[in-house]
């Protein structure tokens, strides 16, 4: 890994994991490794800084958390070099082909599992996924509350749904990654899940 990228302290029943800011909207790329292979996080932007921290390990996969246009701008390159699929659900639109990803399905890395659990409102194809004590969110949950839903009572309805979810099966310990900006965790953020569904936003 290069000295552009945070690495995580190690943690029990997870791989290795460093994150990666990119683009105009420094957007998190996440890339976990162990046993010489890897799995990107969200091909944002960039290609060349992810390929520079994947070089030497064998990437089986690119996960998606929504299709959103800055979360995917690096996605043709990547798959063009690395020629790995790029796993996501079915339900959001995308650049490249992909092989869908289902709520609730596991993938297999180095020894580790990455869990995807669908998590709609943000997009309707939003999924986080969750290995060990990390949960990568993408833009469904931030410090602060749930992604944009641009005002739709609906999409609101159903990120919080999401939320929901979320909140009652992990534990405080969890560490949320998300999409943009600094990370947290379940028990930080869930005192203040009433008030965000209050404030409705």
């Amino acid at each position: 890994m290069s000295e552009s990228a945070h690495v995580y302290p190690p943690a029990d029943g997870a791989p290795h994991v460093a994150k990666l800011s990119v683009g105009p909207y420094d957007n998190n790329v996440y890339i976990l490794s162990g046993g010489g292979e890897a799995i990107v996080v969200d091909g944002a932007a960039e290609p060349d800084r992810i390929l520079e921290q994947v070089e030497g390990l064998r990437v089986i996969a690119i996960v998606q958390t929504h299709d959103h246009a800055d979360h995917v701008q690096a996605l043709s390159a990547l798959v063009r070099v690395l020629g790995c699929p790029v796993r996501a659900h079915p339900d959001d639109k995308w650049p490249v082909p992909i092989e869908p990803v289902r709520d609730g399905e596991s993938l297999q890395m180095g020894g580790f599992e990455l869990r995807a659990v669908h998590t709609p409102g943000h997009t309707p194809g939003s999924t986080c996924y969750l290995t060990g004590p990390y949960l990568f969110s993408g833009d469904t949950l931030f410090p602060g509350g749930p992604g944009n839903t641009d005002g739709d009572a609906q999409r609101f309805g159903r990120v919080m749904e999401s939320l929901d979810l979320l909140f009652g099966t992990l534990p405080d310990a969890t560490r949320i990654c998300p999409g943009h900006g600094l990370d947290s965790t379940i028990g930080r953020e869930r005192p203040h899940v009433e008030e965000w569904r209050a404030r409705g936003w």
